[in-house]
């Protein structure tokens, strides 16, 4: 496992990113369950879709993750 595979893993758990947030006050969301329709109407009439991440926060996200998953996980394992 490579440190990107293992953070799109932390991404795609919902129940992790909420925990996230809540500790880190962000409003992170990596889930976007509109079609792809309407994501194509919603960006060509700029909607403000209400999950538009920060690219600080999804810096501070991925630091987190390397800090706090890869690290040890990679210590463990001797990776």
């Amino acid at each position: 496992m490579t440190f990107q595979e293992c953070l799109v893993e932390c991404t795609m758990k919902n129940e992790f990113v909420n925990s996230y947030n809540r500790l880190s006050g962000t409003n992170l969301n990596f889930t976007d369950k509109r079609k792809p329709i309407e994501r194509m109407i919603d960006d060509a009439t700029g909607y403000p879709y209400p999950f538009k991440n920060d690219d600080k926060e999804i810096q501070e996200f991925i630091s987190f993750v390397f800090a706090v998953i890869w690290c040890p996980l990679v210590m463990e394992l001797g990776l």
